[in-house]
């Protein structure tokens, strides 16, 4: 699994108090080449994560905080890590709450192997796209911030479809002055039609919402790779 250029491989988080359960997706995440790293406690792992790249597959009854909690916990600080919560006692209240949360999947057990390596898949693949989606985000948040506060009031007013006249009556400048700072803007934001333009925008605001929503947002996408 490809990650964004520049990013460390991803990681398995797996978080149980329980050595047995550790043991098993160990082993089973060891078939697919994906370096783990386990913790017997919600809040050894909290103590520890920085934003790393992978997924956490954890237990939700442990001694502290659970693994819904666990998963509140990150939102809470802004991590968007894709978390499979594994449980023996699954109510559909604490399920729902667990999806409503973020997490990718709540898993009842006993489980298979090949059902726990399709949701680290497709978490792994949440995730990668998450992560790319903030690439992309910054990067356009790098183009918007080169623009000057003159080529931003030009800019708000290419978005509200005003033709050039109109931006030079109401800012009270030239009609060279803005056909140079239109020039300056498409330049900029490296877009060469105002349907680019729209379209930059445009996914810069979607980037984040989904941003806000985590990337279980995105696993409807994730491809299965």
């Amino acid at each position: 699994m490809n990650n964004p250029v520049g990013s460390p491989p991803p990681t398995i988080h797996v978080v149980d108090d329980d050595p047995v359960g550790i043991e098993a997706i160990t082993r089973l995440v060891a078939s697919m080449n994906i370096p783990t790293k386990s913790f017997d406690s919600a809040e050894a792992f909290l103590g520890y994560y920085n934003d790393q790249p992978g997924c956490v597959v954890s237990d939700h009854r442990l001694v502290g905080r659970t693994g819904l909690e666990l998963q509140e916990e990150l939102i809470t600080r802004g991590f968007g890590i894709p978390v499979i919560i594994v449980t023996a006692f699954a109510r559909t209240a604490m399920t729902v709450r667990a999806v409503k949360a973020g997490a990718v999947t709540v898993m009842d057990k006993p489980y298979s192997d090949d059902e726990m390596w399709q949701a680290i898949r497709s978490a792994l693949g949440a995730d990668r796209l998450y992560r790319e989606m903030l690439l992309q985000q910054a990067d356009v948040t790098a183009r918007l911030g080169s623009l000057s506060d003159k080529e931003r009031l030009v800019l708000e007013r290419i978005l509200s479809g005003k033709p050039n006249k109109t931006m030079a009556n109401e800012l009270e400048v030239s009609l060279r002055t803005i056909e140079n700072r239109r020039r300056s803007i498409f330049t900029k934001l490296k877009v060469s039609s105002v349907a680019e333009l729209v379209t930059l925008v445009l996914r810069f605001e979607n980037s984040e919402i989904q941003q806000s929503n985590s990337a279980a947002a995105l696993i409807g996408s994730a491809p299965e790779s």
